[in-house]
């Protein structure tokens, strides 16, 4: 099977910048998820837009944030997941967009192969195959909030119309 890193593009000029959060506040927001039938409260960021502010489907920062529609489309892949609403608010315009924070399972799939800078951050991650049972995940052990998504889900989506989504490659061993 394949897999891929899913994120945002971040080649795409004027793309809304939504102000960064401490890795603790990072992890603090990943960690607390929500259920189904008991969503937590929307977080709301403060952002500013101009005239030519793009707003993609997928965001990488303060966190995963994926767009209503996208939201759809990998609901399907996680049926049993909660979701929590994040409104990207721009207080000078009175314009809000809805978002939704991407908390899908993490698993315990990193190879030992995986390659760290000496700051602990990834280099390279390779993925163990056998150990990867959801379409979505996350992977333990990393600093960074990555998604990664198996083939079907990467050409699920990319035979919608999404803008602002990068599917990065990841290279995957079966036994160690």
């Amino acid at each position: 099977m394949r897999y891929f890193q899913l994120s945002g593009d971040d080649r795409i000029p004027n793309t809304i910048k939504p102000p960064a959060w401490s890795i603790l506040q990072q992890r603090e927001i990943l960690s607390s998820l929500s259920l189904p039938g008991r969503e937590l409260p929307p977080l709301t960021i403060h952002v500013h837009e101009d005239d030519y502010t793009i707003y993609p489907d997928m965001l990488n920062i303060p966190a995963p944030l994926v767009s209503d529609s996208l939201k759809q489309l990998l609901e399907k892949f996680l049926p049993n997941k909660g979701w929590r609403a994040v409104m990207l608010s721009d207080i000078d315009r009175g314009r809000q967009h809805l978002y939704w924070l991407l908390q899908p399972d993490v698993v315990e799939a990193r190879s030992v192969q995986s390659i760290f800078r000496p700051d602990g951050t990834l280099e390279q991650l390779v993925l163990h195959h056998e150990k990867i049972q959801q379409p979505i995940f996350r992977v333990a052990g990393l600093r960074e909030p990555y998604v990664y998504i198996n083939l079907a889900a990467a050409e699920s989506l990319l035979r919608r119309s999404y803008t602002g989504i990068r599917l990065i490659r990841i290279p995957t061993v079966r036994a160690e």
